[in-house]
């Protein structure tokens, strides 16, 4: 120790710290790895702290020299047993500390030395029984440790020797029962904690004696009925019994303690409550009663007039009684939630109220008398119930209110009037108001939770800007905000979860001036506030897709189903694939539509708009479209692979019906996908685009609908890929040789190359966003589903009007048949008119060449004793090839399109330009052309 000037420094054991008082020395030996007390000590030692040590013995009379210490700290060390007169001569001892140790019993010998023992801690040992005269001598102790022991039964024997005692802890032990008369003794006892045992009994007459007992606490045990004993505790101020199994509280619970001010009873299973429970207890400010569901009507609190804080929660109460705040002048909290309240009475006799919690309620209407005149009113918090109508004064009179939570309501309108001094405000969940606020209805405002983005438009929101205001709100709360807070804990311990920290950030920064609000949710490429479309480049390419989509499909529609050609399976479902090609081009011009009617002002329809039928409509054709169009593709490479295989195998193909079944099931399953978002399997109204895609931030269930679309679809573009491949390697192997319609396998196979190209980033998204693989801004995501996702749409036709020569086949044909081509009797003089007008109607039919096309001999006879029947009719011509030296004609295909049918067995299709039935010359002509049969009949 240092020397003073003058003053002879006092002896100190080395590595201790000691300081002089006076004549008293206060040594501190903590810490320092003893194994044993340290000597040198001074006589003069008035405070000894050698805790957190390895002493693990004390010598007898190792300290009979400190005859003035007060205080000995032995805590934290390795003892486990305490030698007769260890402690003799320390007459003047107040304070033992000897928690943390091994104690296996009550070192009763050794304390018989300390007369003037005040406090004794044996807390954090391994007690388990405590004997009659262990405490024999101690009659000044006030103050006893014995928590966290392994004590069984409450020590009643040794505690009749401790008269003085006024504070004593018996917690987390395993004690079970209470007898009766345990602290008969212990009258001047204040406080008594023993919480966190296993009580399970108390008996009836257990608290007698307790005369000045003002703090009783039981919680944490195991007590099946309310602890009736405490009507003998005339003196009990607080008094909690929480975490337990009683399961009702009887009529006048509380009569014999009138000074009671806190009842803590909260997480049990109350569910009965007697409607006298609570009265007349005029001292009592704080009751929270939690989860009784029985109590039906609001108790009977009649004389108990000092209430401030009253919590009812969870309960079956349904409405208020009008002398509520009659009998409860001095309210302050009055917290209602999770009951089942459908209407409220006139709180205005409550002046002193200031915050009222009715979230999940049954409210339906806010009347002007119900909060009128509350001056001193300053959160309200109505979330959660069915609030359709609220007055336009029902707010107007209260000049002290910062925060108003209506979240999860039914509102359409929200009146401000009385709204000036709103630093908080809560709005989301209202889906049917829609309406935008401005700045001057709010000139106090810092935080202000909307049901649409677009509402924060107004206050100039940006995207990043609710990511630094909260961060911003984070450093600026600091500490002052943190000691807030937690002093709430510590005043609602049952409600820690349900304190919301933004409400002390509002109270600890309310002299803080902020010029700028936060606004949620913010506004950002899905939710925009100016243009739905907000980039031209993005504009101008959907009114391509637009364009080019409903255009060349309409086309292609009307050349596969008006055309008088032949139409094959594969040209069926190609003119399906077009039709909801279309579908997706409509929707494109929605919302094309939609942003040139709201171009600059978009903020002000969105939400109307996302939430009307128009949005659910338009969401419906996209998804229909969309999965339509991947199914009907799927339906086509397969109808290709499967007929080929069956000409093969059967000699024929499939039925045209079948075709047509698998077309209807792939339309149905389109729109059972496109129905589940009206379901709320997904959602239409996420996003002013319609789309039950991911979006940031956006419900669990849209995601989870669109992966499940995304895994189908994909699944899809797997079987066609394989199948065409399959197909393809068939192909090279020259297994086909009867292979028809190459130029529609051409087709489906271009389909298949673009659909899964453009497929690829929808696909990417939807999984990136679901494991949160990359980060994907919202302005890339919307340019996808805006342009990537509909341009199959717009490519499929074309590459069908560009590259498919059925196209010009059907389309000469339907002009042909609409007139526009100049009728008259075909030339058959020149052969390259003939070739240039026939080509089109060439079929290949696969037959061997032992095989007749019909029988000759019958068709001669036919025509030697009829030669005027073929002379009454005319006939296109037809070209029948052999489809077994196929490769041969191969070289030819540049003089035939590849306008082909499949023929097996009998069947027999024939093409016709011309069905002049007025035409009288026959001519059949037989030419075989070089190592193929052919035969070319000209009627």
């Amino acid at each position: 120790m240092e020397q003073e000037a003058g003053v002879t420094a006092p002896a100190c054991p080395l590595g201790c710290r000691c300081e002089k008082d006076g004549i008293r020395v206060w040594t501190d030996c903590s810490e320092q790895g003893l194994s044993a007390v340290p000597g040198g000590l001074s006589p003069f030692t008035a405070y000894l702290d050698l805790s957190m040590n390895n002493i693990s013995d004390l010598q007898p009379k190792g300290f009979h020299h400190l005859r003035f210490l007060e205080e000995l700290r032995l805590s934290g060390n390795q003892l486990s047993k305490i030698p007769w007169q260890a402690f003799s001569g320390l007459s003047s001892l107040k304070i033992l500390m000897l928690q943390n140790n091994q104690l296996w019993g009550i070192p009763s010998e050794a304390l018989w030395d300390l007369p003037n023992l005040q406090s004794l801690r044996l807390d954090a040992n391994l007690i388990s029984v405590v004997p009659e005269r262990s405490f024999e001598g101690l009659r000044s102790l006030r103050h006893l440790w014995l928590d966290d022991n392994g004590l069984t039964e409450i020590p009643v024997r040794a505690l009749n020797n401790l008269p003085a005692l006024q504070a004593m802890t018996l917690a987390l032990n395993q004690i079970q029962h209470i007898p009766d008369y345990a602290f008969q003794n212990l009258t001047n006892l204040v406080v008594l904690h023993l919480h966190n045992n296993k009580i399970r009994s108390l008996g009836t007459h257990c608290f007698d004696g307790l005369h000045s007992l003002e703090t009783l606490d039981l919680n944490y045990n195991e007590l099946m009925e309310f602890p009736v004993a405490i009507r003998r505790l005339a003196r009990l101020q607080e008094l909690g019994f929480h975490n337990n199994n009683i399961k009702a509280i009887p009529e006048k619970a509380f009569l014999g303690s009138p000074l009671l001010q806190t009842i803590h009873f909260y997480d049990n299973p109350i569910q009965f409550v007697g409607q006298s429970a609570f009265q007349y207890l005029p001292k009592l400010h704080t009751l929270s009663l939690n989860g009784a569901t029985d109590i039906k009507v609001f108790p009977d609190l009649k004389g108990t007039t000092s209430l401030e804080i009253l919590t009812l929660t969870q309960t079956g109460i349904s409405f208020l009684p009008m002398e509520m705040c009659q009998q409860l002048p001095n309210l302050r909290v009055l917290e209602l939630s999770h009951n089942q309240i459908e209407d409220l009475p006139s709180l205005h006799r409550c002046q002193r109220l200031e915050e009222i919690g009715l979230q999940h309620n049954r409210i339906q209407e806010v009347r002007a008398d119900i909060f009128l005149h509350l001056a001193a009113l300053k959160s309200i918090d109505l979330s959660r119930n069915s609030i359709r109508t609220i007055h336009p004064e029902a707010f107007a009179t209260l000049r002290s209110l910062v925060k108003l939570d209506l979240t999860d309501n039914q509102l359409s309108t929200l009146p401000v009037a009385g709204l000036t001094g709103l630093l908080h405000l809560k709005l989301k969940g209202n889906t049917a108001l829609s309406e935008t606020f401005s700045k001057e209805s709010f000139p106090k405002m810092r935080i202000l939770e909307v049901p649409y983005a677009y509402q924060c438009c107004a206050y100039g929101a940006c995207n990043s800007f609710s990511k630094q205001m909260v961060q911003w709100e984070a450093d600026d709360f600091g500490a002052e905000g943190e000691d807030a807070y937690k002093k709430a804990v510590s005043l609602y311990p049952g409600h820690a979860d349900e304190l919301d920290i933004e409400d002390f950030q509002l109270e600890t920064e309310n002299g803080k001036l902020h010029s700028s609000i936060q606004c949620a949710p913010s506004p950002g490429p899905f939710k925009p506030c100016d243009y739905l479309f907000e980039s031209w480049i993005i504009r101008l390419g959907v009114w391509v897709i637009v364009v080019i989509s409903i255009v060349c499909n309409g086309v292609v529609i009307l050349t596969v189903f008006a055309s008088p050609g032949y139409l094959s399976p594969v040209k069926f479902v190609i003119g399906l694939i077009a039709g909801s090609n279309l579908l997706t081009g409509i929707y494109c011009g929605i919302l094309a539509f939609m942003d040139a009617l709201t171009f600059g002002q978009f903020a002000k329809f969105g939400a109307r708009w996302e939430n009307g039928t128009g949005c659910r409509i338009t969401g419906f054709v996209s998804v229909f479209a969309s999965e339509a169009s991947i199914l009907l593709l799927t339906l086509a490479a397969v109808q290709c692979s499967v007929s080929v295989s069956c000409v093969r195998v059967y000699g024929k193909s499939p039925s045209f019906g079948s075709v047509k079944i698998a077309a209807l099931c792939s339309l149905v399953l389109s729109s059972v996908a496109a129905t589940l978002p009206l379901f709320s399997i997904g959602e239409y109204g996420a996003s002013p685009l319609c789309l039950p895609y991911p979006l940031p931030d956006g419900k669990s269930s849209a995601l989870g609908f669109m992966v499940a679309l995304v895994m189908m679809n994909t699944l899809c573009f797997l079987i066609i890929t394989s199948t065409y491949i399959r197909l393809y390697c068939n192909l090279l192997n020259g297994e086909f040789d009867t292979i028809w319609d190459c130029a529609m396998i051409k087709h489906v196979a271009w389909l298949i190359f673009t659909n899964c190209l453009l497929y690829c980033p929808v696909a990417f998204l939807t999984f990136s966003s679901m494991l949160n693989l990359f980060l994907i801004t919202p302005e890339v995501i919307k340019s996808v589903l805006l342009v990537v996702l509909p341009l199959p749409a717009c490519l499929n036709p074309l590459l069908y009007l560009l590259f498919n020569p059925h196209f010009k086949d059907d389309f000469r044909l339907l002009k042909q048949r609409n007139g526009t081509i100049v009728s008259g009797p075909p030339s058959y003089v020149s052969e390259d008119m003939e070739k240039t007008s026939y080509d089109s109607t060439q079929a290949l039919v696969a037959f061997s060449d032992g095989d007749p096309v019909f029988e000759a001999p019958k068709v001669l006879e036919v025509t030697n004793r009829h030669p005027a029947m073929l002379g009454s009719c005319s006939f296109p011509p037809v070209t029948l090839i052999s489809c077994q030296q196929r490769a041969r004609v191969e070289g030819q295909e540049s003089e035939y399109p590849s306008q082909h049918s499949c023929f097996a067995g009998d069947e027999l299709f024939m093409k016709t330009e011309s069905l002049d039935t007025a035409r009288a010359s026959l001519r059949i002509s037989f030419s075989q052309t070089p190592s193929t049969h052919s035969f070319t009949s000209h009627f």
